[in-house]
């Protein structure tokens, strides 16, 4: 590997290990009062000496090296974009990093949404908290994208802590469409559709874990796929909550996107989301089909869209029936009109744990990064001043969760989500093929001028936000595959995306059925 100042074989100051680990009385009997021991002096001083003792495991562990993912191709650290080549505010950083000279993806630029850890190139996570972090190590879909003849040309920008939908809170500012830079491209992945949606990339990594993937996508008028969950390994990826994390990928096309998925998805052995037997076809491949595929309009995702948006998709799927091999029948899964409340308490708190500890997952086997665990530990404690409005009012949420019910409201959420899932589960097995709906329920609204009531327009923006994700975040949820296709040209936020969403591990239909209305799209246009 090239060497640079930030490449990924020096190790920075993330790496320097703790030593002497040990623990005063003092320290002993603050956390027992934390907890309500109701410690005498005796047993604190006793707790003091045999925790100490066993603190010193901890010195062992900083002494060894533990795993870390290959880094396969050479590269320098890159640099920061200047104003006039940032289109849209969308990316985080530049770098130039090629990968095998042949493959699926050769020729081919690729931006890595900066939640993404690339080697040797900076990470911010669109926060502030990361600022400086440098990774060590490549995420598997990073070196998958190589070995595939894909060249990286730099990390694509998102919301602050990716715990943002409307794409205003990156440190790198608003990011936006070049042609209508006065409204929201949404998030938190609106870099990565951005840069897809302007043609600086032919293909662009997105994260999801509401909807981060398909809000930006459908309002950058570009096609975005949440994939199974598991379907992709998420190693090496900022984590907000496991069973929530999505990772996936963005393209101007149907095709392209299932070219890329292709490269992307399969088991690594390594990541606990997974299940051990994926099987990745060629979806590529398999995109034309004489069966029929049965189109299940869902009564839940159209009610709760705006009258403008649920009557463009109508109008819209009215010509379905001049497509050979579909057909459409309304289905209904009524706790959809509950996943968002459902959804709260699981997200809010499963973030809020990930910070505190220092986004590492507890209780899962397979790679966890300390030197990002230590990163986001550290910079919370020094940047958490620093966090958007936004990401304020989420995590605190989390923690008024967490100290005022404990794990009820999680543990009953994910009960319900059972049942949620099962809805879906049988309306997919017994009705249809996919689920059809808008895929927010808004047109993008402008942004929020900034001004002297900062409440106002939090209030504003919050309000926004959870309106806007209504159908999305229910398939985070389930873990079903939901893929968004414009319906409109590339770049044209004036029309509302489409959602299909299908079986787990059946993104074969999902494409069948996109591939087809886009083919009825491009006819209308």
């Amino acid at each position: 590997m090239a060497k640079s100042e930030n490449s990924a074989d020096q190790k920075s100051d993330w790496f320097i290990p703790s030593v002497h680990h040990s623990l005063t009385e003092e320290e002993v009997k603050k956390v027992t009062d934390d907890l309500n021991y109701h410690c005498s002096p005796e047993l604190i001083a006793a707790l003091a000496k045999y925790t100490s003792n066993s603190l010193k495991c901890l010195d062992v562990l900083d002494s060894l090296s533990g795993y870390l993912p290959e880094v396969k191709y050479p590269r320098t650290s890159g640099r920061k974009p200047n104003k006039e080549e940032n289109v849209g505010n969308a990316w985080a950083w530049l770098c130039d990093i090629t990968g095998a000279p042949y493959g699926k993806l050769s020729g081919k630029k690729v931006a890595i949404k900066d939640s993404v850890a690339v080697a040797g190139v900076p990470m911010s996570n669109g926060s502030r908290v990361l600022e400086g972090y440098v990774p060590e190590y490549d995420a598997t879909i990073v070196t998958r994208i190589l070995d595939a003849g894909g060249r990286i040309v730099g990390k694509a920008a998102c919301d602050d802590g990716c715990l943002s939908a409307m794409g205003f809170s990156s440190i790198e500012g608003y990011i936006h469409l070049p042609d209508t830079p006065d409204y929201r491209v949404g998030g938190s992945s609106g870099g990565s559709t951005v840069l897809v949606a302007a043609g600086e990339v032919d293909f662009a990594i997105a994260g999801d874990q509401g909807g981060s993937i398909r809000i930006p996508a459908a309002w950058s008028g570009v096609v975005g796929l949440k994939p199974t969950h598991g379907l992709v390994p998420y190693t090496g990826i900022v984590s907000i909550e496991p069973t929530l994390d999505h990772i996936g990928p963005v393209a101007r096309s149907v095709a392209d996107c299932a070219l890329f998925l292709e490269v992307l998805a399969g088991n690594n052995g390594i990541d606990p989301r997974q299940k051990t037997d994926i099987v990745v076809p060629e979806y590529s491949k398999l995109l034309e089909t004489e069966t029929e595929l049965k189109l299940g309009i869902l009564k839940e995702g159209f009610e709760c869209c705006v009258d403008e948006v649920r009557n463009l998709a109508k109008t819209f799927l009215e010509g379905v029936a001049s497509c050979k091999n579909l057909t459409c029948t309304d289905v209904s899964t009524p706790l959809h009109e509950v996943a968002t409340p459902i959804f709260t308490p699981i997200c809010m708190q499963g973030a809020q744990t990930n910070i505190q500890m220092g986004t590492t997952p507890q209780f899962l086997d397979g790679f966890h990064s300390t030197s990002l665990a230590k990163a986001i530990q550290e910079g919370t404690k020094c940047s958490g001043r620093h966090f958007s409005p936004g990401m304020k009012q989420f995590t605190m949420m989390g923690e008024i969760l967490t100290r005022r019910y404990g794990n009820h409201y999680y543990a009953k959420a994910r009960n319900l989500t059972i049942d949620l899932r099962k809805q879906i589960d049988d309306v997919l097995e017994n009705q249809c093929d996919v689920l059809i709906m808008p895929t927010l329920t808004s047109l993008p609204p402008k942004f929020v001028t900034k001004g002297n009531d900062e409440a106002g327009d939090l209030l504003k923006y919050l309000n926004e936000s959870i309106f806007m994700v209504t159908n999305t975040l229910v398939y985070n949820l389930t873990g079903h595959p939901a893929i968004t296709i414009p319906l409109g040209k590339i770049g044209d936020p004036s029309k509302p995306g489409l959602m299909i969403v299908g079986r787990k591990f059946d993104e074969v239909k999902v494409f069948q059925v996109g591939l087809a209305l886009e083919k009825l799209v491009q006819a209308s246009l």
